[in-house]
């Protein structure tokens, strides 16, 4: 395949992971309950809040760039969609997961980021993702209605 071929799927990955996240919120809101899925879709939204929040913060301060690496949006936008799934979806639990290896391999086979840039974004994310998709679900679970 061409570099381009590849750029385009590439390119095609978030939009894929983050519809299929979409899908399962609004399966989740059908079966489980309005509430449940607008919870869902809110820790999902907090988490998107906080990884563009990270980059702008490197952005200004050029804390990734401090020691040789890059933050990569790439990485941190699709774990918070491979979090999601992982946390509510067990039919694609681990097919969420190889899809994030087989995108990291990509990103770094088209020199997108290096093996670096995508484990320091990883490492500095992926807590943060876990507690809005754990806690913070939880967390608006146990709050009475309004």
């Amino acid at each position: 395949m061409t570099y381009e071929q590849w750029d385009a799927i590439a390119d095609a990955y978030i939009p894929v992971i983050g519809s299929i996240s979409l899908i399962v919120i609004l399966i989740t809101g059908f079966r489980f309950g309005l509430r449940t899925g607008t919870q869902q879709l809110l820790a999902t939204l907090v988490s998107t809040l906080y990884i563009y929040a990270l980059m702008f913060a490197d952005n200004y301060f050029q804390i990734w760039p401090s020691f040789g690496v890059d933050y990569s949006t790439h990485t941190a936008l699709a774990l918070v969609f491979v979090t999601y799934l992982f946390t509510h979806s067990k039919a694609l639990k681990w097919v969420s997961v190889a899809s994030m290896i087989a995108y990291a391999i990509l990103m770094m086979y088209q020199h997108y980021h290096t093996f670096s840039d995508i484990i320091t974004t990883a490492l500095c994310v992926l807590p943060v993702l876990w507690l809005c998709q754990t806690r913070l679900v939880k967390g608006l679970n146990t709050q009475p209605c309004a």
